[in-house]
């Protein structure tokens, strides 16, 4: 038996995929500006699109240590995760279509910064020191 299959999708075109990755990357240069300005702060940032998904990475230096109360009342759902070599502010932004992690290395923060920060989530961190997520978007 033979069996013959039809089709009547268009093939996909190699200068389609071209053309689209070329306004992604011209797109791209409006986050490299934005991305240098936060460096100029001390706010290292490392955006990730994938199909469904947009994940936002940003170091914190001590320089912009002072911003962490701030960044993190922006977050919704958010939680704080202790580390090895500091704290971990997870949580999602843009109405929930964003995920933000905030890494911040234990010798940037001051003990204030700190407690600062602490305050402006609402969470222990010492109940936290296995790794857990408090609450919402896992880190």
């Amino acid at each position: 038996m033979t069996i013959m299959a039809f089709t009547t999708a268009a093939p996909v075109r190699p200068q389609a995929v071209s053309d689209g990755v070329e306004d992604v990357v011209a797109e791209a240069w409006g986050v490299f500006g934005e991305v240098q300005d936060l460096a100029r702060l001390g706010v290292e940032v490392a955006v990730t699109v994938r199909p469904g998904e947009i994940l936002a990475d940003l170091t914190v230096s001590r320089e912009a240590a002072h911003l962490l109360p701030t960044l993190v009342q922006e977050l919704e759902t958010s939680g704080i995760t202790r580390t090895e070599t500091g704290f971990r502010i997870a949580g999602t932004m843009c109405q929930g279509n964003v995920g933000l992690r905030i890494v911040v290395n234990s010798s940037e923060v001051t003990v204030g910064q700190m407690e600062a920060l602490v305050a402006a989530v609402g969470v222990d961190v010492d109940a936290y020191a296995g790794g857990e997520c408090a609450r919402g978007y896992a880190a």
